[in-house]
């Protein structure tokens, strides 16, 4: 063999080893490249899992929020049911009171008319006893000048008999 034969097989001989050792580093980094996607199929599998476990206890409050929302809903709908009826029944006393009032002024109303004709009554009664006093009065003067009257009249029946009595004696 000559020396470029030898040339060849060294350069061959070194060719087959760079393409065994690029071939072999291939095999290694693909073996590196599956031990990361490993790694990483690994991680995303524990993180699909972590997810997991995260979105069914987030499903479970969002149902257990789900359910204390529609009891408060349902006690709110009840209270409120309650308080409207409260409402109306309030309604109708704050009714019966405005007519209750509504009576009690007119009643007033009514007193206070009363109260002012039982005061113009007093005060006629009043004018009335005053005015019967001067009549009882005038009366009594009356009275008196009837009495005086009666007086004189008799006074004066006597002076006439006094005067026949003369005629009849006189020719």
């Amino acid at each position: 063999m000559t020396g470029r034969g030898k040339a060849i097989l060294v350069a061959l001989a070194l060719v087959s080893a760079f393409a065994t050792g690029w071939v072999a580093q291939g095999w290694r980094a693909d073996a590196a490249a599956a031990r990361v996607q490993a790694e990483q199929s690994g991680k995303e599998v524990t993180q699909a899992q972590q997810s997991l476990v995260a979105t069914e206890n987030k499903a479970g409050i969002l149902l257990q929020h789900a359910r204390a929302q529609q009891d408060n809903t349902h006690d709110y709908t009840h209270k409120l049911a309650q308080l409207e009826a409260g409402r109306a029944a309030d309604a109708a006393r704050v009714a019966g009171l405005q007519r209750d009032i509504s009576a009690a002024a007119t009643r007033n109303a009514q007193l206070a008319g009363d109260a002012a004709a039982c005061r113009d009554l007093a005060d006629q009664l009043q004018r009335l006893a005053a005015l019967a006093g001067e009549g009882g009065a005038v009366v009594a003067g009356l009275a008196g000048l009837v009495r005086q009257r009666d007086a004189e009249l008799g006074l004066l029946a006597g002076q006439i008999r006094v005067d026949r009595g003369l005629v009849g004696q006189l020719p």
